[in-house]
């Protein structure tokens, strides 16, 4: 593998997923304008039995309301098939979450074993993961109309992880929990209704291809860290485990000082296969790593292992800088996150913590900067453009190696806590540039600005 300088001058986190979040992007419309969209939490009898027949629930409204008025027991409706299926999903949410595998499969068609084994995977999967929260929210697709009891809806399965902080509701300042578009296709056996199919939704947007949806995951859990692989990719862990426990212990001192302490940080280690198609895949060549924000609930760090398992240095700063991520815009809602005129903080500050405690000068993309800022194009300011789409492996190495710089310069002249405090406020409070540069540094920004850009040509 060449020296990353040269192959993989985007590591960490470039553009994507920081420069156009895939869970910022809003949800296509689903054709919600019938009113047809249904919480997989109704007000349903508790103990429904997957199995039963017609499924009665007591306050419903009675058939005759005279019976009522005379004082006569009411009779309830039965419930339509849609109800009847929100029921078995809700039952089967319930099974997850208490930890009963059997009642989980009891949903499944027991006909079809490819799809019972998939949804035992998928069990198994979110169990390992330790999902505290899990509710389908449902609309009805289309329905048989010669009487054969089939049923196809739409499923967004709303989810947590018990170290998460989970909103399970959409407000002002959320965006709710993190979801999987599902299709579903169920028919009646014996009576009760079960899954015959399960699909992908292809208007889903990448954030909502998780994991846990399409493979089956293995887990090791140190003392701060949960490693996640595939079968096949569980030989890393041995190896990764300490390396991912070094890089939390660094980046918990910094989750203190931006006011964003982590319950656990939870890293994937993507084959090949794993790398093209968790969340919708990365095919960028530069990128070896990225961070993706699920919503205000946790954030997952996602590594290619083929291009970070032979170079131990690499794979380090790597892991630390993908956190550095997590700690220092995971968890912000949305409409705080700024656009693509912060990308210099943010990849600055990752690479400040990735490479931490050695300085910008310790960094390969050292030289970078230095043609950089000797250039005949040579930057005016710290707060330099983002990377365009199309830009060389060389511009990413000076684009990451100036911010890096510039974040060891507010940290030299101003201290670490300034530094991270102008984090807080620019990144995660959303201030502008010099009310946060003021507050922060105790000066205006274009102060901080002009003797930063002269350090950095003095050290680069």
């Amino acid at each position: 593998m060449p020296h990353p300088s040269e192959s993989a001058g985007f590591s960490g986190s470039v553009a994507p997923p920081f420069f156009v979040p895939p869970s910022f992007v809003e949800p296509p419309s689903r054709g919600r304008g019938r009113g047809l969209l249904v919480g997989g939490a109704l007000a349903l009898v508790a103990a429904l039995a997957v199995g039963a027949g017609a499924v009665y629930v007591a306050n419903r409204e009675p058939l005759d309301g005279r019976a009522e008025a005379a004082g006569q027991p009411a009779r309830a409706l039965p419930l339509t098939p849609f109800e009847q299926v929100n029921a078995l999903l809700k039952a089967q949410a319930a099974a997850l979450l208490r930890g009963d595998e059997k009642a989980w499969l009891a949903a499944v068609d027991p006909g079809r074993p490819k799809l019972r084994t998939r949804y035992r995977a998928m069990y198994r999967s979110l169990r390992g993961l330790g999902v505290s929260y899990f509710e389908y929210k449902t609309y009805v697709r289309g329905q048989a109309k010669d009487g054969s009891g089939r049923l196809s809806v739409g499923a967004d399965v709303a989810y947590c992880y018990a170290d998460d902080h989970c909103q399970v509701e959409k407000s002002a300042e959320s965006e709710g929990p993190p979801t999987v578009a599902q299709e579903l296709d169920l028919k009646t056996v014996k009576g009760g209704w079960v899954i015959t199919s399960l699909t992908a939704r292809k208007s889903a947007p990448d954030e909502q291809r998780a994991p846990w949806a399409t493979s089956e995951l293995v887990t090791a859990k140190g003392k701060r860290v949960t490693l996640v692989a595939v079968p096949g990719e569980q030989k890393y862990f041995r190896r990764m485990l300490p390396i991912a426990e070094q890089a939390a212990a660094v980046n918990d001192r910094f989750a203190g000082l931006v006011g964003n302490p982590q319950g656990r940080y939870r890293i994937y280690l993507a084959g090949a296969k794993q790398w093209k198609t968790w969340y919708g895949g990365m095919t960028d060549k530069w990128i070896v790593g990225y961070a993706l924000p699920l919503h205000e609930s946790g954030t997952d760090v996602v590594l290619n292992m083929a291009e970070l398992e032979d170079d131990s240095r690499f794979l380090a700063t790597t892991v630390q800088h993908e956190l550095g991520h997590v700690v220092t815009v995971g968890g912000v809602h949305r409409r705080t996150y700024g656009g693509p005129g912060d990308m210099w903080l943010k990849e600055g500050i990752a690479e400040y913590i990735g490479w931490y405690p050695q300085p910008a000068t310790a960094s390969w993309r050292r030289q970078a900067v230095r043609d950089a800022v000797h250039g005949s194009r040579r930057p005016t300011s710290i707060a330099v453009k983002s990377l365009d789409a199309d830009a060389r492996s060389e511009d990413g190495d000076a684009f990451y190696g100036l911010g890096h710089f510039a974040a060891d310069c507010i940290a030299t002249k101003y201290g670490q806590r300034a530094l991270f405090t102008f984090v807080r406020l620019y990144l995660r409070e959303d201030r502008d540039l010099d009310p946060a540069s003021q507050e922060a540094l105790g000066r205006p920004f274009k102060t901080v600005d002009r003797s930063c850009v002269a350090w950095i040509r003095d050290r680069a």
